[in-house]
C-alpha cells in the first residue's frame, strides 16, 4: 500500500522525536539508528526510507525543531514589522523553544559532542549563519528605510543572537541564578532595548 504523505510525515515526526531522546541520552556519537528505532518501535531498517543516515536525523532535528524552522517560516507581514516588535517576539519565540523540555537535552548532548567531536561543529555552525542571515537581511532593509541608522547589520545579528544564547547556556548549563531569576518577557525586553538603543537613527 502507497504511503501518503501524512502517514510519511508522521513517521518522520516519530522517529525525529525518538532521536532527541535517544540523542540526549547516548550523544550523537554513540546512538545508533538500532537505538533509534528501538525507541520509535519500529524497525531498524525503516528508518533508511526517510533517512539516510542518523546525522541526516540528527540534520532533520536542526531544521524541523530548532528555531531555524520558526525563521524560516515568519509570514512576509512579520518582516515589516518594526524592529522592536519583531526582535521581541523573535526572542520570546526563541527563548521559548530553545528552554523547551525537547531542546534543553540536547543542548546538553550537544556541548560536550562539539568539543570532542569536531564533525559535529558544522551542524550548529550552518544553523546559526542561517539565522545570522535572515536576522542580518532584515536589519539591512530596517538600515535602508531609516528606520535604523546604517551599520554593519551582520554584526549587529551576531551580537543580538550570541547575547540571547548567551542567556541560554547560563540558564540551561551553568544553572546561574541571576539568569534563571529573568523572565522571557525580561531577557526580551533587555535585549531589544539594550540593541536598539545603539541604533535609531541619531
Amino acid at each position: 500500500m502507497a504511503r501518503t504523505p501524512k502517514v510519511v510525515e508522521d513517521r518522520r515526526e516519530q522517529i525525529i522525536d525518538a532521536a532527541m531522546r535517544v540523542f540526549a541520552e547516548k550523544g550523537l556519537t554513540r546512538a545508533t539508528n538500532r537505538d533509534i528505532a528501538r525507541e520509535a518501535g519500529i524497525t531498524p531498517g525503516l528508518i533508511y526510507h526517510y533517512f539516510e543516515n542518523k546525522e541526516a536525523v540528527f540534520r532533520a532535528i536542526v531544521e524541523a525543531r530548532s528555531p531555524l524552522h520558526m525563521l524560516r517560516t515568519l509570514p512576509t507581514e512579520a518582516l515589516v514589522q518594526p524592529p522592536a516588535v519583531l526582535l521581541r517576539f523573535l526572542t520570546l519565540r526563541v527563548l521559548a523553544i530553545v528552554e523547551g523540555e525537547k531542546f534543553v537535552p540536547l543542548i546538553h548532548m550537544l556541548l560536550p559532542e562539539v568539543i570532542h567531536n569536531p564533525a559535529i561543529s558544522p551542524f550548529g555552525t550552518d544553523m546559526f549563519q542561517q539565522v545570522v542571515n535572515l536576522l542580518s537581511k532584515y536589519l539591512s532593509s530596517k538600515m535602508e528605510s531609516g528606520e535604523l541608522r546604517q551599520t554593519d547589520p551582520t554584526r549587529v545579528a551576531h551580537v543580538f543572537i550570541s547575547s540571547m544564547m548567551g542567556f541560554v547556556l547560563r540558564r540551561q548549563v551553568l544553572r546561574d541564578t541571576g539568569a534563571l531569576a529573568l523572565s522571557h518577557e525580561e531577557i526580551a525586553d533587555a535585549l531589544v532595548d539594550i540593541v536598539l538603543n545603539g541604533l535609531l537613527p541619531r
